[in-house]
């Protein structure tokens, strides 16, 4: 899960050896020509994180911003764990950042939108908000999302992100 790179830039600023997998081509080609500014080799490579071989031990290896929720199943899950070991010597360290989640986040009303954040869409060069929707599947643990984006300035929607998360209790992850 790097993403558009983020996690990158400052991490390759501290001239920090970094590797990114990531499953989107989209994002891989935009972070590695982001990146390239000051880093002169492609750093993050496409690649799915149930299934991968980089022919390389790390000593850190970190999963960041949700990225492992992506995976919806506990097979799935597994099969990262067991792509991510192959990469790890006997002193690597091994990080995953996932939100936990408070139930009051999981349990809306139907129909219910929540202001998640204002900000400056440069794409569309306007001010604008992202509502969200929740419809939490509690059997399966999954958490259906839908982000409306709304022009601040026209109050119309111009669009919608659908997402799926898969919701890890503490003690699941234990």
């Amino acid at each position: 899960g790097a993403g558009t790179g983020r996690i990158a830039r400052p991490l390759i600023r501290e001239n920090l050896q970094y590797t990114g997998l990531e499953l989107s081509k989209k994002y891989c080609n935009f972070a590695n020509k982001q990146l390239n500014v000051i880093l002169d080799k492609k750093c993050i490579i496409q690649g799915d994180m149930r299934a991968f071989n980089l022919d390389k031990k790390f000593d850190i290896i970190f999963i960041g911003f949700n990225s492992l929720l992506h995976l919806l199943t506990e097979q799935n899950v597994k099969k990262c764990l067991e792509s991510i070991k192959k990469h790890m010597h006997n002193k690597s360290q091994l990080y995953i950042d996932i939100f936990v989640p408070h139930p009051l986040f999981l349990y809306r009303p139907n129909n219910t939108s929540l202001h998640v954040v204002d900000f400056y869409d440069s794409q569309e060069k306007c001010e604008a908000k992202i509502y969200e929707n929740l419809q939490y599947d509690n059997k399966d643990e999954i958490a259906h999302v839908e982000w409306t984006y709304l022009n601040q300035t026209t109050e119309k929607s111009y669009y919608t992100f659908k997402f799926q998360m898969k919701m890890y209790y503490p003690d699941t992850m234990n």
